[in-house]
């Protein structure tokens, strides 16, 4: 009798472990091949608040806070390391951070 239990609990650890091959397998199918290495920014004088950053890389203010898991209110510093989303633009327009008052003459 022992022998039967046994052996009937190796089969279902089986059939689970197969399930669980079967479930991985099928989301890897769906993974991008590669992840896209996430991208940072460093802050410069004069780059502005999250507003301006996130105009400046093409994306918005909504994921550029929650890429770097801040507020509104969170303050940003020169020489910060900021996380850039997934939408952001590589190239940083900086002419895109410079007020309009202060445009060149």
């Amino acid at each position: 009798m022992e022998r039967a239990r046994v052996a009937h609990i190796i089969a279902i650890a089986a059939v689970i472990s197969a399930i669980g091959l079967a479930t991985q397998t099928a989301w890897a199918k769906d993974a991008p091949a590669k992840a896209a290495p996430a991208r940072s920014y460093v802050v410069r004088t004069g780059d502005g608040g999250w507003f301006q950053l996130a105009r400046a890389h093409g994306t918005t203010m909504q994921h550029l806070l929650a890429a770097n898991h801040a507020t509104a209110s969170t303050p940003v510093k020169t020489g910060q390391h900021i996380r850039l989303p997934a939408d952001a633009r590589a190239d940083h327009a900086r002419a895109a951070t410079t007020h309009p008052t202060q445009a060149k003459r």
